[in-house]
Order: C-alpha cells, then sequence, then structure tokens
C-alpha cells in the first residue's frame, strides 16, 4: 500500500483503487518526514528541567521514566511530580497517553507499592514489562526475557 499527501488530503494506493481522506491533524503513519516532526515536539519534553533523581527516556512514541530514592515516601512523591510535569506536556501538546498501556515496575524490596495516578486513572504495577523488544522483570534478571524467546 502506498500513499500520496497533497496539501491536507491523504490518498491511500489499494488493490480496489483509491482512496481520499482529508487529513485533519498530525501526518500520515508511514510519512517521511513523521518521525522528524516527531522528533521537534518529543524534544521539548527531553529538555526540561527534570528532579536529578528522574530520568526520560524515549523511543519513537514510547516514553518510560526511570525514578531513583532512597525512602518509600520520596519515591511516591518524586514519581507523581514526574507524572505531573509529563502528563502537563502532553496537555499542552495535545497528546493522549493510552492509560491501559502505563504502568510501573519497582526494582526495591519494598512490600508495599505506592500508589501512583495518571490523571485520576490508577496506575498499575507489574512484575514484568517488555520495552523494545528486551522482557524485564523486577529482579533485573534475564529470566523472563529468555523463558519468552
Amino acid at each position: 500500500m502506498s500513499y500520496i499527501v497533497i496539501f491536507r488530503k491523504v490518498t491511500l494506493l489499494t488493490p480496489q483503487g483509491r482512496a481520499t481522506k482529508d487529513q485533519k491533524q498530525g501526518c500520515p503513519q508511514g510519512s517521511c518526514s513523521g518521525p522528524a516532526l516527531w522528533n521537534l515536539v518529543a524534544n521539548e519534553i527531553h529538555n526540561q528541567v527534570w528532579s536529578d533523581n528522574v530520568h526520560i527516556q524515549a523511543f519513537a512514541d514510547d516514553f518510560v521514566l526511570v525514578i531513583k530514592a532512597d525512602t518509600n515516601k520520596s519515591l511516591i512523591e518524586d514519581t507523581q511530580s514526574a507524572i505531573t510535569q509529563f502528563s502537563s506536556w502532553c496537555s499542552e501538546n495535545e497528546l493522549a497517553i493510552s492509560t491501559e498501556k502505563t504502568n510501573y515496575i519497582l526494582f526495591s524490596k519494598m512490600v508495599r507499592s505506592p500508589k501512583n495516578t495518571w490523571n485520576g486513572y490508577k496506575i498499575n504495577r507489574v512484575k514484568s514489562f517488555k520495552y523494545l523488544g528486551i522482557h524485564v522483570d523486577d529482579r533485573l534478571n534475564w529470566l523472563e526475557h529468555i523463558n519468552k524467546q
């Protein structure tokens, strides 16, 4: 399948013929300029001032916040503060986050899980997750990754 973008219309060339649709926002998936335009938007969040114990990592439109804290109290406060900052950036740029895909993992011996929210939605704790094709578990060993292969 190929496509042509003319002004604000997208024409898909399919085996059944042409299909044209008005493009009201964003950029067509698979476009040449799409990644560069996204990088301009995403670069803003990377350039924001974050707490020293907060690191933001992104690959395309997948973001990971890594937060280090010495106490449960500071972990909860720093995490919620980082989520609020990230949420504000999303709102300013009219970006929607899939709360169903938003989780957290705790690399700690803490028994009680911090209760963090995203705009009122509870963020669920997971014991493992897959990021960029690698399975990471809460013990930081390779068993989960090896077993899933």
